[in-house]
């Protein structure tokens, strides 16, 4: 009885080994390659929904007028054989799927494949991309509404055009560059930093669980939280409304020139506020919150901290 014990946890462990090789890895002994092409006409097509597994994925512009889509990398002869690339059409819907037929095998079976996309270069009503692990850089993409929904991965966002974005992973750095937004965009990471370099919108909202956020030549209304991290804030000037929160992590807000007309609210369970800038209002209200007035005051900017400082000052 014990020798089958024995033998099934044997199994039981091969197959885990087996289905751990499935991740992401460099691993090239007892591999082959993997290059799966697929390409359709754009024309009519103003949807786009990607869904892959564990897979790095790349969607950037395409030369010509096709949608174009490229499997590449390494995997076990098994695992590649069960690999297909799918492009389906449903009216002005194009749907990019990976099948992936494997599932719980007995023995190690790896693989290392990358997706990447072309798009031609258009405005699309929707682009949607939802992974399980891998990393995405999505380039020079317009659409009236982008989405991204990641398992865990890190995520690079450059030169985007939309109406609205939401991008949300579970544990990845996030870094997005050059996005212009007309109405909002909600970045958010449970694990992770993120870092935005210019960003144009009338709302911007960062969420991270562990991990800092960094702003820089934002545009926008901001909203930004962080459980456990830092939020650094760094603008030409400082005329939208700004609205920070941190459970455990310091704030600054930097500038390139002395605010005009912010009205900044600091409270906080256990912080100091520092102040660089010369003649501004100082104050504490009834609430037991430090207030910095500039000029007329008009731009509210509120900020608290559960233990952490609050830096205000040139950039």
């Amino acid at each position: 009885m014990r020798n089958w014990v024995v033998i099934a946890l044997i199994l039981v462990v091969v197959g885990l080994i087996g289905a751990f090789g499935t991740s992401r890895g460099d691993f090239s002994f007892g591999t082959e390659k993997i290059d799966q092409q697929q390409w359709m006409e754009g024309d009519g097509v103003s949807e786009i929904v990607v869904k892959s597994g564990s897979m790095d994925v790349t969607v950037i512009p395409s030369s010509d007028q096709k949608i174009k889509a490229k499997l590449s990398g390494r995997a076990s002869r098994k695992y590649r054989d069960k690999l297909k690339l799918t492009l389906e059409r449903n009216g002005d819907q194009l749907n990019v799927t990976l099948e992936d037929k494997v599932g719980f095998t007995i023995g190690l079976n790896f693989r290392s494949v990358d997706l990447t996309l072309e798009l031609p270069q258009q405005m699309y009503r929707k682009l949607v991309v939802d992974t399980g692990s891998g990393d995405a850089e999505l380039k020079q993409v317009q659409a009236d509404r982008i989405e991204l929904d990641m398992g865990s991965g890190d995520v690079s966002l450059q030169e985007l055009t939309a109406q609205a974005m939401i991008v949300d992973i579970g544990s990845g750095d996030m870094h997005a560059t050059a996005i212009t937004a007309n109405e909002s965009v909600e970045l958010k990471a449970n694990s992770g930093d993120v870092t935005v370099d210019g960003l144009k919108s009338k709302q911007l909202t960062v969420r991270t669980g562990s991990g800092n956020i960094e702003l820089n030549d934002v545009d926008a209304a901001i909203k930004g939280e962080a459980h456990s991290g830092d939020i650094d804030l760094a603008l030409d000037a400082l005329n939208r409304a700004v609205d920070l929160e941190t459970g455990s992590g310091d704030v600054s807000i930097m500038t390139s020139e002395q605010p005009q007309n912010a009205h900044i609210t600091y409270s906080s369970g256990s912080g100091d506020l520092d102040n660089d800038w010369d003649g501004v209002k100082k104050m504490t209200d009834e609430d037991g919150r430090d207030n910095l007035v500039f000029g007329s005051g008009s731009i509210p900017v509120h900020v608290h901290t559960g233990s952490g400082d609050l830096d205000v000052g040139a950039r």
